[in-house]
């Protein structure tokens, strides 16, 4: 195994991720909104109706933030939360007619840069990169879970 090759790899994807983290960081801060709200508005404005379960774990973000930025969104009205017919426990968000104009309004202008950067990059390799990112993500996400359960014995 070429450790060099295998440092290098590492390191680039650290530092691309690192970047691209500080510039939606810096998005959402020039909105003047929270990351994990500019995860809901965002994923809200993009499917109309998901659990606060598939939020969680499709932004990877604390259930707790996630909570928070609900109930926030709702005490303002954006959102309005509803129980499953079959489970009162699974909670639903949906954003209201005022939440879908706030999410337009904070979320419109990074879904046209993303597009931007889509249309730039080519949508094959966009759509491979965004592959490899995921799995990427994953695999780390094991190891790292494995290294904390190893570390907890």
């Amino acid at each position: 195994m070429n450790l060099k090759k295998h440092e290098s790899i590492s390191e680039s994807v650290t530092l691309a991720s690192v970047r691209a983290t500080y510039a939606y960081e810096q998005y959402d801060k020039l909105m003047g909104i929270t990351q994990y709200e500019s995860i809901i508005l965002y994923e809200l404005f993009t499917h109309p109706r998901l659990s606060q379960k598939e939020l969680v774990y499709r932004s990877g973000i604390p259930k707790q933030s996630i909570s928070k930025g609900i109930h926030n969104l709702a005490e303002l009205g954006y959102l309005e939360i509803s129980s499953a017919d079959q489970d009162k426990r699974v909670k639903y968000c949906a954003l209201t007619e005022s939440g879908l104009a706030y999410a337009r309004e904070k979320e419109g202008e990074i879904l046209a840069i993303e597009k931007k950067v889509i249309d730039k990059l080519g949508f094959d390799r966009a759509a491979l990169a965004c592959q490899i990112l995921d799995e990427w993500s994953d695999l780390l996400s094991k190891e790292i879970a494995n290294l904390k359960e190893e570390k907890q014995k």
